[in-house]
């Protein structure tokens, strides 16, 4: 490999041939025999410095081929370099796209609206807990679907942004240890724990929470024909003649709570029935129990309140609240002395 040059050879001055410093060599020349042409001084220092010339030539392309080179190299540098620049950008390029993308999915999606058209009324907030359940299909209380529940989930709403604080949380539990500690975010969709049971509801809040039951049903994406049940049960407990006797409404509110959680259960073990249908032989059974309540108060010298609590506490959303092993003999199927409407509500 050729030595590098450090310096570029058409810089360095020519030697003077023809000063004393050179004699000995001119009169080596002139002494030759091979280069009989040469027989002067004069001619010693051209012979010298064509000679010299030719070096430096050959100094010249060697110099200028070794420039070429640094360049070629430098050059590849800089597309190595461009390159590497350029795929670093695309790369950031295409994380700044999935992190847009990202953010984008948590955020409330856009949708067109009709301009000049406004809303007469505020819609019912549903309850976070109560949309959860709602999503899943689970047995949700009824009272989440109550104006109480709805002003809770409004200040829940407000709070909403304060999630990085964690707490204590404290949940039922099936096990003989007893209830479960565990720690949440301060933005865990929980159960309230101002809910209250379906079976300490009076019928007037059955009522009044039925509306906002049936429209979240939506959230479930529940087939039509579910929809029109829920909506059927409803209206045939409402227009059921069991409202005109005595404790009637204490009645059917039992015969709601009794009756609902079954069909949850029900639905779980996929022998789900047609809750629309109102079984005599269930009615009957929560009958007898408010007359057996209303009794026991008599004999206790108590006054019957609006509210009574009942002999069995709504249990959590996966326990049956009537026993799941009894519920086929008193649920009967319509018959033709019998039907019951499919309304869709």
């Amino acid at each position: 490999m050729a030595e590098q040059l450090e310096i570029d050879p058409t810089k360095i001055p020519a030697p003077d041939y023809a000063s004393e410093a050179y004699a000995f060599v001119r009169n080596a020349l002139i002494a030759d025999a091979n280069t009989p042409e040469i027989d002067t001084d004069e001619l010693a220092a051209l012979r010298l410095k064509a000679q010299w010339e030719t070096h430096i030539e050959g100094l010249r392309v060697q110099y200028e081929t070794q420039l070429r080179e640094a360049e070629t190299l430098r050059e590849q540098s800089r597309q190595e370099a461009a390159n590497v620049e350029r795929l670093a950008a695309v790369e950031l390029q295409e994380k700044e796209k999935e992190l847009a993308k990202e953010a984008e999915k948590k955020r409330l999606p856009i949708y067109s609206f009709q301009k000049g058209v406004g809303v007469d009324s505020i819609p019912l907030q549903l309850h976070p807990y109560a949309k959860k359940l709602m999503s899943a299909r689970k047995y949700v209380p009824l009272w989440y679907f109550l104006p109480d529940a709805a002003l809770e989930a409004k200040e829940r709403s407000k709070d909403s942004l304060d999630t990085n604080h964690l707490q204590f949380a404290v949940e039922d539990s099936d096990n003989p240890s007893g209830s479960a500690v565990s720690l949440v975010g301060s933005h865990t969709v929980r159960a309230s724990p101002n809910a209250i049971p379906d079976s300490r509801l009076s019928w007037p809040q059955v009522m009044r929470a039925k509306s906002a039951f049936l429209n979240a049903l939506n959230l479930g994406t529940w087939p039509d024909d579910y929809i029109s049940m829920f909506g059927a049960f409803y209206i045939n407990m409402d227009m059921h003649r069991e409202l005109q006797e005595q404790d009637g409404d204490r009645v059917m509110a039992h015969y709601h709570a009794e009756i609902r959680i079954a069909w949850y259960d029900a639905m779980e073990r996929k022998e789900p029935f047609d809750l629309s249908v109102i079984s005599d032989r269930v009615l009957a059974e929560s009958r007898r129990e408010i007359i057996k309540q209303r009794q026991e108060k008599s004999l206790k010298g108590e006054r019957t309140l609006p509210f009574p609590s009942l002999r069995r506490k709504t249990p959590s959303n996966n326990q049956s609240h009537f026993p799941l092993s009894n519920i086929h003999q008193f649920i009967q199927p319509p018959n033709n002395a019998r039907t019951n409407p499919q309304l869709q509500c």
